[in-house]
């Protein structure tokens, strides 16, 4: 299973890395995680605040971050074709036009973008677009492995 990793979904990661997310990125399934190569300036531009909201040493704080860098797989937004990104532009309009990239992305990959932005998710569904999932849904499918 690919799911397109949203901003907030690998900073929760970072602030509790014993959490419910944090486990998911570091649970030995089978699900590829990407993430539109964007994310880490994103992330970058709030590393601080971040950091300090983890509570944990920098030293720590910097092996959580490597390694859920290892773990998400970046995509460079200029490699998805055109009508995605023209689509996605359109389709976050009224939402948040900065999610356009992970909107993008998931529609040209197919697949679900990993999320707990509210508002993304409410407003994709508002517009007939279920193309989220959530922490608990994410956590459902992992757990059912025998069936």
């Amino acid at each position: 299973m690919i799911v397109i990793t949203d901003s907030n979904v690998f900073i929760s990661a970072l602030i509790s890395p014993r959490g419910s997310v944090a486990s998911i990125f570091k649970s030995k399934s089978k699900i590829q995680f990407f993430a539109p190569d964007f994310i880490f300036i994103e992330i970058n531009n709030h590393l601080d605040k971040i950091r300090r909201s983890s509570h944990l040493s920098r030293k720590v704080f910097d092996i959580e971050y490597a390694f859920l860098k290892t773990r998400v797989k970046l995509i460079k937004v200029n490699t998805i074709p055109r009508k995605y990104l023209e689509e996605s532009e359109e389709i976050v309009s009224g939402i948040d036009r900065d999610d356009f990239g992970f909107v993008a992305l998931g529609r040209y990959k197919k697949c679900r973008i990993w999320t707990g932005d509210k508002v993304l998710i409410n407003g994709l569904l508002k517009k007939g677009y279920d193309m989220c999932i959530t922490t608990s849904e994410l956590k459902n499918k992992l757990y059912k492995k025998g069936k």
